[in-house]
């Protein structure tokens, strides 16, 4: 069963999104809250965040118009209900979505982003994505998305740098077992691939991990490809 949450700005989205749900057993509506207007219903807004707190869905349903009057009326509460259901994803419905906004909103647990007009069409196939982990936006949206995450990338200059000696120098610290941890990152395999490979707790892998970017002074999983292929070029050579 997946439980979603509902948060509406009128009685005809509200329909029109149970509508779309209606017939589909195995997705239960928890709890749904008209907020025509945020200013004036914080209230109500604020009793809904707290009753969801208690008993969290895995999918809330937010429209964009509700988040950005939220936002800008007071911005800890909702910063604080996203720390309390750290496992609740949100979908947002919007009539567009800018990438910027779509990458803060990303930061606060958004993972799917359906366009008004593809409600009707959509709204299911988007809450079982989401439901799965994955993240729903339409191609077009992809690109613009990654298009400034490179862009921000690029301006603060964390740009990938080949291993230096004193890197390579460093992996003389690294344990058997993280050298081991490093190969499995170099196949491109998550932690919990990692995890299970290595008969360890996905904590464990994610322990070995920080120490392996402590001792060599790298700041990313790509870094550590890099480090430790060339360390294993040395070697050979």
């Amino acid at each position: 069963m997946i439980k979603l949450a509902v948060i509406s700005t009128d009685e005809a989205s509200e329909e029109r999104l149970l509508n779309c749900l209606h017939g589909e057993k195995d997705l239960i509506v928890h709890g749904f809250v008209i907020l025509q207007n945020v200013a004036h219903d914080v209230e109500k807004g604020l009793a809904f965040m707290n009753k969801t707190v208690g008993s969290p869905p895995d999918i809330i349903i937010v429209d964009e118009k509700i988040l950005h009057e939220a936002a800008a009326l007071s911005l800890p509460p909702m910063l604080e209900y996203t720390k309390k259901c750290t496992f609740t994803r949100a979908i947002i419905i919007g009539d567009r979505f800018n990438e910027e906004n779509v990458i803060a909103m990303m930061k606060e647990g958004a993972r799917g982003f359906l366009l008004r007009e593809h409600v009707d069409a959509d709204l299911i196939k988007c809450i079982r994505v989401v439901a799965r982990g994955e993240i729903w936006m339409s191609t077009h949206l992809i690109g613009r998305v990654f298009d400034e995450l490179l862009r921000r990338e690029c301006e603060t200059k964390h740009l990938l740098k080949s291993p230096t000696s004193d890197q390579l120098a460093k992996m003389k610290a690294i344990s058997r077992r993280e050298m081991e941890v490093m190969a499995l990152i170099s196949e491109s395999m998550t932690n919990e691939e990692i995890a299970q490979k290595l008969f360890l707790s996905a904590k464990t892998v994610k322990t070995h991990i920080r120490n392996i970017f402590e001792k060599t002074g790298i700041r990313n999983r790509v870094e550590a490809v890099l480090l430790y292929i060339r360390y294993n070029q040395e070697v050979g050579s």
